[in-house]
């Protein structure tokens, strides 16, 4: 048995579950399958902190995960409907393959899951000049969302049916609508879905054309229990229908009566698997980096972020903080580096290019005004190189994490895990991290260029005793809630309601 956290055993979920059916479905699956140069088809695990978070429940149950087919290849496998086992060595859950239409998958994805919803859901539509909803917008979301959401739930339905009363857990703002639309198709499954990222509240959610909101609404309330990262953005929900859908919400149990339903709401904050992050942390590709990061950076103060290019993730105004800390105290200059080792995102839609010129030119700026020959103030990557950004954070000084709004932020929880130096985390207030974290970081508001300079300052010549308690804590508090514990709270209370509900005979 494994054991985690203060020497507690870790969560046994096929215990728990018995021989109870799981369906997964989202929109990235975990294994990506492509053909080596002998024409075999070949499978290697996908990445995302979904990926991670959700295949422990896939191994320990036996699994079924439905997903996006996202290459011609796997659309080829999809329409001859193949159950795939995965891993091809030692098959420990089945992935089944869903075939999106590549136009119907556009306007699906690059018009209304990215940039609509996640612009709604993280705050950060300028709301002066958009978005501006015109019949383009209102097609892709019957012709894109919609029919997506429909083959999704198709596919969930016909997979459920094989079973015995499974429980189909949704994932994320990509799936919205499914739940409706399983319904419609079957009453058998129950149904949970998590969202990974903020809810908003009613006014900006009210952003939204009516008919948009009340289905998006109307669609999370056909499951039996939803799930956010923290009991603010649940509460927001639970205000979204009160507020634009006119529910009755019961703000005691936390729930909401729908259709002669109750639907309830939860918290489950999501985290990492420490334990395997630490085998990463010690693999060969992560120790080549750190001998050339320590190597490039003797004598320096490091800070460091690790982020996708996404204008969510503020990474600007970090980099204008940064060149205030430089302005006001240049003695600083030669003894500290900004190490920002971002990835790509989304870079067929217009936003997420303009954000990554932006951050380019800032970059570009502060090196020209700040530098000499023998120093940069802002070292930049952008590619994916997940191992280079694991040896970063074993040896920052500093951590930024100053998302503008965020569900959860992992890298504010592998930092601390992996961390060699009692690095300091910085954190944005809103980012949900921040609930569990907060006591042991430094809290900043992430539009307050003055807070978060101010913060990047207080880490730099924070006494060693100070980052030596506050890095013990985060490492305590990381350690002892794992991705297993959050897959257990929300499998223990879909279990509880389905034992209430045959009790009361509902």
């Amino acid at each position: 048995m494994r054991i985690n956290g203060r020497g507690q055993k870790a969560p046994n979920l096929t215990k728990l579950l018995g021989n109870k059916p799981i369906i997964i479905v989202s929109n990235r699956g975990p294994a990506e399958f492509m053909q080596d140069e002998t024409g075999d088809i070949v499978s290697r695990r996908g990445g995302g902190g979904l990926v991670t978070a959700m295949t422990a429940i896939s191994e320990a149950t036996h699994a079924t995960w439905i997903s996006t087919a996202m290459t011609d290849l796997e659309r080829s496998m999809a329409k001859k409907g193949v159950l795939i086992g995965f891993p091809e060595e030692n098959p420990l859950y089945n992935v089944r393959l869903v075939d999106i239409p590549k136009n119907v998958y556009d306007l699906y994805y690059n018009t209304i899951s990215n940039p609509l919803l996640w612009f709604i859901h993280h705050y950060i539509w300028d709301l002066c000049n958009t978005p501006s909803f015109t019949e383009e917008t209102h097609r892709a979301w019957e012709d894109g969302y919609i029919a997506a959401n429909k083959l999704f739930a198709e596919a969930a339905a016909r997979e459920s049916l094989k079973l015995k009363n499974p429980i189909i857990m949704l994932q994320d703002y990509h799936l919205f609508l499914a739940a409706s639309y399983i319904r419609e198709l079957t009453n058998e499954p129950f149904l949970f879905h998590f969202t990974h990222i903020p809810w908003p509240e009613p006014d900006y959610m009210s952003i939204l054309p009516t008919k948009v909101r009340l289905q998006v609404l109307k669609g999370m309330l056909a499951n039996d229990i939803v799930g956010f990262q923290s009991r603010h953005y649940a509460g927001n929900f639970l205000l979204c229908c009160e507020a634009l859908l006119g529910t009755q919400v019961n703000w005691r149990k936390k729930s909401v009566m729908w259709q002669k339903r109750e639907v309830y709401v939860r918290t489950y904050p999501i985290s990492i698997d420490h334990e395997n992050l630490h085998k990463i942390s010690e693999s060969e590709k992560v120790q080549k980096y750190e001998r050339l990061l320590l190597d490039e950076n003797k004598g320096m103060s490091l800070v460091v972020r690790t982020d996708r290019s996404d204008p969510s993730k503020n990474i600007v105004r970090g980099f204008i903080a940064y060149d205030v800390l430089l302005t006001r105290h240049p003695k600083l200059k030669g003894k500290v580096k900004f190490l920002a080792l971002l990835y790509p995102t989304r870079e067929s839609i217009k936003e997420y290019k303009k954000y990554r010129r932006e951050i380019e030119t800032t970059v570009k700026d502060i090196n020209e005004r700040h530098g000499t020959e023998d120093w940069q103030p802002i070292h930049l990557r952008m590619k994916d190189d997940y191992p280079e950004s694991v040896a970063a954070l074993k040896h920052y000084d500093i951590l930024l994490v100053n998302p503008i709004f965020d569900g959860m932020n992992l890298v504010a929880k592998e930092g601390p895990a992996v961390n060699r130096k009692d690095g300091v985390l910085i954190l944005s207030e809103n980012a949900g991290a921040s609930s569990e974290l907060g006591n042991s970081s430094i809290i900043v508001n992430p539009f307050d260029i003055e807070d978060t300079a101010s913060a990047l300052y207080r880490a730099l010549t924070m006494p060693m005793h100070e980052r030596q308690a506050r890095a013990a804590n985060l490492r305590e508090v990381v350690e002892q809630n794992d991705s297993l514990k959050w897959l257990h709270y929300q499998l223990k209370d879909i279990m509880g309601l389905e034992r209430r509900r045959m009790l009361e005979g509902v």
